[in-house]
């Protein structure tokens, strides 16, 4: 009974190690996207130019807390970690908010995104 047990148990780690080398891992955004431009960083805050070209969808990445002003119209929708799906419609001179978050961007217009990202770090 306790080598059956022992083998069932095995079997169910096994199960679980495989479906977490098939999930999709967020990383961090530098690590994510590797051509990522970051233009300044310090303790407080690291601050990027986000670019994804018409018909391009990132790599799942992780984001702190940001603030994001938009410089050319453009249409996309983010996918969220849960697979949520949520468009998005942007205005030149936009600027918006976002908690953390773990995304992938897909770029479903005919314009390409470019956005300056400011990522918040926790300070104590």
């Amino acid at each position: 009974m306790i080598l059956f047990r022992r083998s069932i148990l095995l079997s169910m780690l096994g199960v679980f190690a495989t479906s977490l080398r098939l999930m999709p891992r967020a990383q961090d955004r530098a690590t994510a996207i590797p051509d990522m431009k970051v233009l300044f960083e310090n303790e407080h805050v690291r601050v990027q130019y986000h670019d994804v070209k018409v018909g391009e969808t990132t790599a799942t990445h992780s984001h702190p807390s940001y603030v994001a002003f938009v410089f050319n119209a453009y249409t996309g929708k983010a996918i969220l970690a849960n697979g949520t799906e949520v468009p998005l419609a942007r205005k030149p001179g936009d600027v918006f908010y976002s908690g953390p978050v773990t995304h992938k961007i897909v770029n479903t217009g005919d314009t390409p995104i470019h956005n300056l990202i400011v990522e918040l770090k926790k300070v104590s």
